[in-house]
Order: structure tokens, then C-alpha cells, then sequence
């Protein structure tokens, strides 16, 4: 009796356990579905330890088989360890198939109270109830094994075999149970010595079992779990660079931005080598804006963006520096060679017809200069803005010279 206590104490250990992971149930029904049949065995093995302590303690004397007190702890044992391999069989359908609803038909239980009502009608004692449950266990356990061990490749995983290793065991326990326990009723004298050994010390197998495989359950569900976790962390790093992309990244040309630079995004070759930056200013964004409204001058500043890309090497970096500034470093690049390849560049590009009818060439001022390292990387952007603003008032100083205002290829007179 003291290893069914002992067996009882481990069982409901495991119990509480289950239920002290609830929380972690809520979109695991397999989860929920093994802790009832965690509790439910808790109940059948409580059953046996109040036939053999609690009656006879009470009655004072032994209790006989044919007591009604004994027939009634003998059902609610039969009903309870078959309602634990029901919901055994069904956590595993709805963890391995996603089949569930075993335990909720009502066919199913009525068959296992008529199925518990006559084995213990007919069992003469507890052996003869043990004897009656041994080959609806296999079959459990044995659906349960194969359940899970024969799951594909990507979802097999150390719980699933842990797991299926503890039913494979029971499945064999209870399959040598009704070998030992049909013995023993035949004639329990000449039952052979290693058979009587595993009569005594059966729930100590048992608890082994269910000790295995409550382990390998609990390592289905922090499986699972860390499954749930990646997913979300996969989530939250593809949100993060979706953010970060947009906080880096001009949303109208696709360009990097002034907060990129800032951070040192796309600079690894600057800082490695020596290189020229460029500034460049659009001198007609104003007036298409004037004209065309700002639909217009986003085209213009579009058109400027892809042009400046089709002239940048893979380690060249363009950035939207300001309104209407663009930034372009250069690294190995010398100012004397890149200065005028780009004032041709933005003058050759093809017009643009913000309404369809007129057309609307590029105009920008250019300036470049050169840096030695990394270091001196900003002051080189400071002489380029110098340059490039000093380029746009000669301009306009020629144009109001001219007598007119500042020459725009972008806008024709028909335009305006």
C-alpha cells in the first residue's frame, strides 16, 4: 500500500504542476486536455488508497471484496483511470492532428460508465479490475506512442520523442500487466516469482512512466512556447526594421536621410578611404511648386533622386540632406573630377511634364570638395555647401545682371 501512496504523491505533484502552468493553456487545448487526465488519474489513485486505508481504518477490520462501500471506490477508480486514458488520447489527437472532441462525446462516455459498471460487476477484486483496464491502456498508450513518434521531420522535437518513449513504456508495462495480473488470478500460489515482484512494485513502474512522461509534456509545451516566442521576436525585428527604415529613409524619393548620415548609415567606405561630398540644390523647386502645386515639385524631386542614382558607383551614398538638398559622398572620388560629371548629369536628364503638356527640365547648383579621412568629413560638407551656395548668387547676380530673372531651363516661358 505504501508504494500506491507513494505513486498517489507523485501523480498529484505532477498535478499541480499542470495546473500551476494554466496560464500558458489558453491557446494550448492539447495542454488542458493532458492536465484533466493528470487530475482525473490523481482521483483513481486516490480511490485505491481510501479502499486500503481509509475503509479499513473507519470499519476497524478488513473490509471484504463484496462490500458496497468496496464495489463503489472500485467504480469511481475503474471510471476515473479510464477517463485519464481518454483524455491521454485526446490531448495527443489534438496536439498531433488537431482533432479534438473525444472527450466531449457524450458516446464516449457513456461507453466508458457501462464499460466501467460491468468490469467491476465481474471483477471479483482490485486484480480483477487492474486486469479489465489493461487492454484499453495499451491501445491508449499505444495510439498516443505512435501519435507521437511518427510526427514529420520539422515537428518532431525532444518532447515529442521524450513523450513518445513514455507511452511507448506504458503501452509495454500494461501489456506485461495483463500477462502478470492474468496470471496471478489463475493461481496466485504458483504465480512465478518475478511476476509476483511486479504485482508489488507496479505502481512504482507506474509512477517511473508517468514521471517521463509528464516531463516530456511540459517539453512539448516549452517547445511550443519558445515556438510562440521566436515568431513574435521574428515580428518584432520586422516591425523594428520597418520602423527604422522609415525613420531613415525619405518616404517620397527612397534616399537616405539627414537622421542616416547622422548615424553613420552607409558611411563604411567613407571612413575608410579619402573621397569628395557633393551638395546639390534644386533651383526650380519653388517655382514648378508655384506653378504645378506640390504634386509637381515631389515629381521633380523624384526625377532628381533617380537621376543622381544612375550616376553613383555601389559605394557611393545619397542622401536627402534638406527641402531641397541632396547629399552625395563619394569615397576615392577627387571634387575636380566629379564636380562637373554631375552639373552634366543634371542637365542632360530627361524633362518631366508635371500636367501633361509643358515640360520641366532639372536645375541645380553643384558644389564639391574634397576629404582626407573620416574625421574631416563634415568640414568637407561645410566648404561643399559654400561652394554650392556661392555657384547659386552667381546665378542669380547673372541673371539680374541680364535683366531678368535667374535662368531655369525647368520652366518655360510657355509654362509659366
Amino acid at each position: 500500500m505504501g508504494t500506491t501512496i507513494v505513486q498517489l504523491g507523485g501523480v498529484m505533484v505532477l498535478a499541480g504542476l499542470f495546473v500551476l502552468l494554466r496560464k500558458f493553456m489558453l491557446r494550448r487545448a492539447y495542454f488542458f486536455t493532458w492536465t484533466t487526465a493528470w487530475m482525473a488519474l490523481s482521483a483513481a489513485l486516490s480511490a485505491v488508497v481510501v479502499r486500503y486505508v481509509v475503509l479499513p481504518t473507519l470499519a476497524g477490520d478488513r473490509v471484504p471484496e463484496d462490500d458496497p462501500a468496496v464495489r463503489a471506490v472500485y467504480y469511481v477508480y475503474q471510471l476515473a483511470k479510464l477517463a485519464t486514458l481518454v483524455w491521454l488520447v485526446d490531448g495527443t489527437r489534438t496536439f498531433t492532428v488537431g482533432r479534438r472532441g473525444l472527450a466531449e462525446s457524450a458516446g464516449v462516455w457513456t461507453a466508458v460508465a457501462a464499460y466501467a459498471l460491468v468490469s467491476v460487476t465481474l471483477s471479483p477484486s482490485n486484480a480483477s479490475v487492474v486486469l479489465w483496464q489493461t487492454p484499453i491502456a495499451v491501445v491508449a498508450f499505444g495510439y498516443c506512442a505512435w501519435r507521437l513518434l511518427s510526427l514529420p521531420g520539422p515537428r518532431r522535437s525532444s518532447g515529442t520523442l521524450g513523450s513518445g518513449l513514455a507511452f511507448s513504456y506504458l503501452a509495454g508495462l500494461w501489456a506485461v500487466y495483463a500477462l502478470v495480473f492474468g496470471m496471478y488470478l489463475v493461481s496466485a500460489e504458483l504465480l512465478p516469482p518475478l511476476a509476483a515482484f511486479i504485482i508489488e512494485i507496479n505502481p512504482i513502474l507506474d509512477l517511473i512512466g508517468s514521471i517521463a512522461l509528464g516531463y516530456g509534456m511540459i517539453l512539448i509545451l516549452m517547445e511550443d512556447s519558445k515556438r510562440e516566442v521566436d515568431d513574435a521576436q521574428a515580428a518584432l525585428r520586422a516591425a523594428h526594421d520597418e520602423l527604422r527604415r522609415a525613420a531613415l529613409y525619405d518616404p517620397l524619393t527612397g534616399v537616405m536621410n539627414r537622421s542616416a548620415y547622422t548615424e553613420g548609415l552607409g558611411l563604411d567606405m567613407a571612413r575608410a578611404s579619402f573621397g569628395t561630398v557633393v551638395l546639390l540644390d534644386l533651383d526650380n523647386l519653388k517655382e514648378v511648386n508655384d506653378v504645378f502645386g506640390h504634386a509637381g515639385g515631389d515629381m521633380l524631386l523624384r526625377a532628381c533622386a533617380d537621376t543622381l542614382r544612375t550616376a553613383l558607383r555601389p559605394t557611393d551614398r545619397v542622401y536627402r540632406w534638406g527641402g531641397d538638398e541632396f547629399l552625395l559622398v563619394l569615397p576615392s572620388a577627387r571634387a575636380a573630377d566629379v564636380q562637373s560629371r554631375f552639373e552634366r548629369v543634371i542637365g542632360e536628364a530627361a524633362p518631366l511634364s508635371p500636367d501633361g503638356v509643358s515640360s520641366v527640365r532639372l536645375a541645380a547648383s553643384v558644389g564639391a570638395a574634397d576629404y582626407a579621412s573620416y574625421d574631416d568629413l563634415r568640414s568637407a560638407i561645410d566648404r561643399a555647401d559654400s561652394l554650392m551656395y556661392r555657384q547659386k548668387h552667381q546665378r542669380k547676380r547673372a541673371a539680374g545682371a541680364a535683366g531678368g530673372p535667374i535662368p531655369t531651363p525647368a520652366l518655360p516661358s510657355a509654362a509659366v
